[in-house]
């Protein structure tokens, strides 16, 4: 092909952003037009999604707009950073598209909002150093103007990516169609084919041809003849050596794939063979080992128990009953109840010459060892336990900002980010970002919305709140409840005071 004559490429750009930015997102797209100009050899294809309506059905649609998108702009604003679309699993999964550079992914500041918290710190944002597009208006048409020439740059370098893809698909999708249409006549070329189709699914992008569809039907086609063709020639060893019950099986799983005269003949006379007293026959030595296995795991005796569920498996076989995954969950339960038995008479005993700590220890162990997420959450619930007993709000006067730390360990629990920040009153404090107040929990977690001009500490399951001159008092899920007495001011905490 003459390196000069490209297809007409599509690129795809898929803008995603809040419904309340819409009006910013449609002058975006206004400004994108300006693209269409700059390449014409390209369809420039604008998709945008707003986040309305995150049923299962949307999200998938999304996802599939996200896989064939080359250009990925994210709209960060307050809205949307802390929306569900900018939290869902195909959004997120642009990071990765972004990294073997399948896309490009660009986050776009409208206006100033904590987009360094969000997973798409690490990438490079639009207009440059960060500047929110909708902070200043003398300054937004200049940096329209700027973000229209940096996406430009972007798609240079998409344009790069598809010419060097496309020489190397065409040439990939050659080498495999040349083996493909000859399988009929030597069908153990498929294999050599099956890679290389699944290389050229990897190269290919929109405009290439042929279709993604036509290749991915190819690659079905060559993974069904290469599993027939295993099963038929295993079908056939097996029935040689005289083993008809593999031999069955063998024929069964080839003709699911496709029909065959020769290989459903043999599947018809293997049936034969396999009668039920053979089958009982076989099975004997199974079902007396297992027998006795679950008498002694009724008796408690969890070590025989094991052992003779794992000389069962030895002689199990794949159309036994019960399933081996039956079995094997079995012998789990004989493992954990012989260690948890062993640690209950090992802690009674140190119980008993009052060694409490190497106790809990043995205990401890035992569950680490029977249940590693049981110990885990354990272990995490109890440093949790700790910090809400010894956290204190400090200010950071460097970074003139409020955060938490252990006041026993002296170690940062919660980073210092917040203007204004009360201790920690029945697993929430009070925090103040920006100019507004809300409630977090000892994790940094935002439990109750960062919405009120005051707020007091929780006493008693409710705390009082102000909004624009109204107090009422809410619980410990942000909704509003009744209370005997409001006070007419919220008492601040000293330590909160900027």
């Amino acid at each position: 092909m003459n390196p000069h004559l490209k297809a007409t490429y599509t690129i795809n750009i898929f803008i995603a952003h809040h419904e309340k930015d819409q009006v910013k997102f449609e002058e975006l797209r206004e400004h994108l037009n300006e693209l269409d100009i700059k390449n014409p050899a390209y369809k420039i294809n604008k998709i945008g999604v707003d986040g309305t309506g995150l049923d299962a059905n949307k999200l998938e649609e999304i996802q599939e707009m996200v896989a064939v998108s080359d250009l990925i702009l994210l709209l960060m604003s307050d809205n949307s950073i802390l929306s569900p679309l900018f939290g869902s699993d195909p959004i997120k999964q642009t990071l990765q598209q972004h990294k073997n550079g399948r896309s490009i992914v660009v986050p776009i500041i409208l206006n100033t909002c904590w987009w360094e918290d969000t997973i798409f710190a690490q990438l490079e944002v639009l207009p440059r150093g960060g500047l929110p597009i909708y902070d200043s208006m003398n300054v937004k048409n200049q940096l329209f103007e700027q973000l229209i020439d940096d996406l430009d740059s972007k798609l240079l370098e998409i344009e790069r990516r598809k010419h060097a893809l496309e020489d190397l698909f065409d040439e990939t999708i050659a080498q495999a169609n040349a083996i493909f249409d000859e399988w009929q006549k030597q069908p153990e070329t498929l294999r050599a084919a099956l890679p290389l189709f699944k290389q050229a699914k990897q190269y290919w992008r929109q405009g290439f041809l042929p279709s993604v569809r036509q290749i991915e039907a190819k690659i079905a086609i060559c993974l069904r003849e290469i599993d027939f063709k295993h099963y038929a020639n295993a079908a056939q060893e097996a029935y040689q050596q005289g083993d008809y019950q593999t031999c069955y099986f063998n024929c069964k799983d080839a003709l699911q794939l496709r029909k065959d005269a020769l290989i459903l003949k043999l599947y018809n006379r293997v049936s034969e063979y396999l009668e039920e007293e053979r089958f009982l026959k076989e099975k004997a030595p199974f079902e007396t080992v297992l027998k006795k296995a679950q008498g002694h795991f009724l008796e408690l005796d969890w070590q025989a128990a094991q052992y003779y569920f794992e000389l069962a498996i030895e002689k199990h076989q794949f159309n036994f009953t019960p399933t081996l995954a039956t079995i094997q969950h079995k012998i789990k339960i004989c493992k954990r109840e012989y260690i948890v038995e062993n640690a209950l008479e090992e802690a009674e005993r140190l119980r008993d010459s009052q060694q409490y700590q190497r106790m809990a220890n043995v205990l401890l162990e035992s569950i680490k060892e029977v249940n590693q997420e049981a110990f885990d959450q354990i272990d995490y619930a109890v440093r949790l336990i700790d910090n809400l007993t010894n956290v204190e709000a400090y200010r950071d006067h460097r970074l003139d900002k409020w955060g938490f730390k252990n006041l026993i360990t002296s170690h940062v629990i919660i980073a210092p980010k917040y203007t204004a920040a009360y201790n920690f009153s029945e697993n929430l404090a009070g925090a103040k970002k920006w100019d507004k107040w809300g409630f977090i929990d000892i994790e940094g977690n935002e439990i109750i919305k960062f919405q009120y001009d005051y707020v007091s500490s929780f006493q008693n399951g409710i705390a009082q709140v102000i909004l624009k001159d109204k107090t009422w008092c809410i619980n410990h899920e942000g909704k509003e409840v009744p209370a005997d007495i409001i006070i007419k001011e919220v008492p601040i905490d000293p330590k909160a005071e900027s």
